[in-house]
């Protein structure tokens, strides 16, 4: 999985169009996240720790949609793969709330809020730093940095309440990160074939501006 998620973004960082248009994807999935706390943890005034986790998911929004204004040349509208983003943030929650359920007897908001954490964390401390070996721009190399950091500021204690309170019905972590890895694998196989057709696409419209340019010099 590494490895596709790798190639895959040392693909689309190939062209600015696709990059910027990826930037405000990852920009949508975190505003998903903030959203998810907002109406459910923090439906009322939450403690400091979830209040900090939604003021972080939200500034990671608003950087990441930032980044795809700058990388673009201005503010876009148009995403990459966001309906499979989407998909995948919504069947996680849903697949991990029953999982948990199962366990439980009954649904239990705040576990269900920890295991959605830890999952999407887990993943994010692969996907950005890749992302940010692969990016060309400074400035989203450095806000992937700030990111990474931040999510580790509170990904640690979030994942061991979250593990604790697994262990005391008997329920595993792994097994619910290998919900997240199936449903995560169909986003970026995905993701991989909607780069690969947009980069077919657009070599040949380079192409043509190209042969276009040698034909005016003649």
């Amino acid at each position: 999985m590494r490895d596709r998620i790798q190639a895959v973004l040392r693909q689309l960082v190939q062209t600015p169009e696709l990059e910027a248009r990826w930037l405000h994807t990852v920009s949508l999935m975190e505003f998903i996240g903030a959203r998810k706390i907002s109406r459910t943890v923090a439906d009322r005034h939450p403690s400091l720790e979830v209040l900090g986790h939604l003021a972080d998911e939200t500034r990671h929004a608003f950087a990441f949609k930032r980044l795809s204004a700058e990388v673009a040349g201005a503010e876009i509208t148009t995403f990459l793969c966001h309906e499979a983003a989407g998909r995948y943030f919504q069947a996680l929650d849903h697949a991990l709330a029953t999982w948990a359920t199962s366990f439980t007897g009954a649904p239990d908001v705040y576990l269900h809020y920890l295991l959605t954490t830890t999952a999407i964390e887990r993943r994010a401390m692969v996907l950005y730093p890749l992302y940010k070996a692969a990016s060309r721009h400074p400035a989203v190399r450095e806000e992937l940095g700030r990111v990474v950091t931040e999510e580790q500021s509170h990904r640690r204690s979030i994942e061991d309440a979250c593990v604790e309170r697994l262990t005391a019905v008997g329920a595993s972590l792994e097994d619910a990160l290998a919900l997240e890895e199936r449903l995560f694998e169909a986003f970026i196989g995905e993701l991989e074939a909607t780069v690969a057709r947009e980069l077919a696409a657009f070599v040949p419209a380079r192409g043509d501006d190209a042969a276009a340019r040698t034909g005016a010099v003649k």
